[in-house]
């Protein structure tokens, strides 16, 4: 027996390191997939075969210390498919792993393999899951196996999205609404930058913990019970006392006068220093942010398309300033953005932003699908890596 799992990598259009506190999001799947073939084994043990990866044998059951970091991925995603439906192999199972979806490059790789390799145990069992469950289960493994602090936005977006279109996605933890589409003529398209980031690292853990530091202080400050940071509105972070909210805190300052984040996947270190106002403002407005882009996308308002486009290119480049206030830029995506810039509405382009887990990755740019070739030339002439050969990704 076979069975096959085919899930897409996303390509983040607004919203970002947002998902974690409640933001609304705006995710589009890219056309590039992972597939993950399950078969049974006679021998045993599980092996994971990977075309661009390599081999590696399972013999008994692992903790994910105890593994190459790829395969964390499927052995996870089977440990926790046993555990939610009660199924069990007879045997030994084979994976063999292939990938369209560059790795480190900000467009949810790991949650590509998590779906596809979930879909796959689905046929082989015959155990079948809601999208939305299957979504959460995939999460788990990413932050209960794997060890990456992510929210349940990339996993939501492989398995609901829907190919070119944007699914906006309220992460409260899973409100999923009706997909909209970008204006006629314009393109959404990823531009790998060839730094790679990666969600386990310092930058993504400091800014998650600021976020939920911020959300603690605001909750003293006005004695008001949050679910999540992106329930206060814009207005009304501006209306808080001056002084509330610290620029940076470090963290034995943090855990001294409000003790603890509500949040299970952070952990606060009490040398380093937290981007507070800046990680806890950024869903903030980037909710708000989202939910304009919305509105301009359904067409509301009475806006020709050049200024319907240059509204949304300009909430691009707001959400990347925000990136780089709570430390997720760097020098490599902050070039990208600000060429896409300078070229502007004339020559077909309407905005840009890092995006993903930022650090790195991959930059998401608005433009006209005339001017795609402009684009292409760009990218030939901005290269960060010699050994990185670019592509755009759709």
């Amino acid at each position: 027996m076979k069975a096959v799992g085919i899930a897409p990598g996303r390509l983040d259009f607004l919203g970002g390191v947002a998902d974690y506190s409640g933001s609304l999001v705006l995710e589009m799947p890219l056309s590039l997939t992972t597939r993950v073939a399950i078969t049974a084994r006679t021998e045993p043990g599980h092996e994971f075969r990977s075309v661009q990866l390599g081999r590696h044998l399972v013999k008994k059951r692992s903790v994910a210390a105890q593994l190459p970091d790829w395969v964390r991925y499927p052995y996870g995603c089977l440990l926790h498919f046993c555990a939610a439906t009660g199924w069990e192999p007879a045997a030994g199972l084979g994976f063999a792993i292939d990938s369209s979806v560059p790795l480190g490059m900000g467009v949810s790789s790991s949650a590509a393999i998590e779906v596809a390799t979930l879909r796959a145990l689905e046929k082989f069992s015959g155990r079948k899951l809601a999208p939305v469950a299957l979504a959460h289960l995939a999460q788990g493994v990413e932050n209960n196996f794997v060890g990456a602090p992510c929210g349940l936005m990339d996993q939501l977006a492989s398995a609901c999205g829907t190919p070119g279109a944007l699914l906006p996605i309220l992460c409260r933890p899973d409100l999923l609404k009706k997909s909209v589409r970008l204006p006629r003529g314009v393109v959404a398209v990823g531009w790998p930058s060839g730094v790679k980031h990666a969600v386990s690292a310092s930058p993504y853990a400091t800014a998650r913990a600021g976020a939920f530091m911020g959300r603690r202080i605001i909750e003293q400050a006005t004695g008001r019970r949050l679910q999540y940071a992106a329930e206060v509105t814009p207005a009304e972070l501006a209306a808080l006392p001056g002084g509330t909210l610290p620029e940076t805190i470090a963290g034995r300052e943090f855990v001294r006068r409000w003790q603890q984040v509500a949040d299970p996947l952070s952990t606060v270190v009490p040398g380093r220093k937290y981007p507070v106002r800046a990680a806890v403002s950024f869903p903030i407005e980037e909710n708000a942010r989202a939910e304009r882009a919305v509105a301009l996308l359904r067409g509301r308002g009475k806006l020709s398309h050049r200024a319907r486009c240059i509204a949304l290119g300009e909430l691009l480049y707001a959400s990347h300033a925000g990136y780089s206030a709570m430390g997720l830029g760097c020098p490599e995506t902050d070039e990208m953005v600000a060429a896409i810039r300078a070229l502007g509405p004339s020559k077909g382009f309407y905005g840009a932003r890092v995006s993903g887990g930022g650090s790195g990755g991959t930059v998401v740019v608005l433009l006209e699908k005339a001017a795609l070739p402009k684009l292409e030339a760009l990218m030939r002439r901005l290269r960060f890596r010699k050994d990185f050969e670019p592509q755009l990704l759709f």
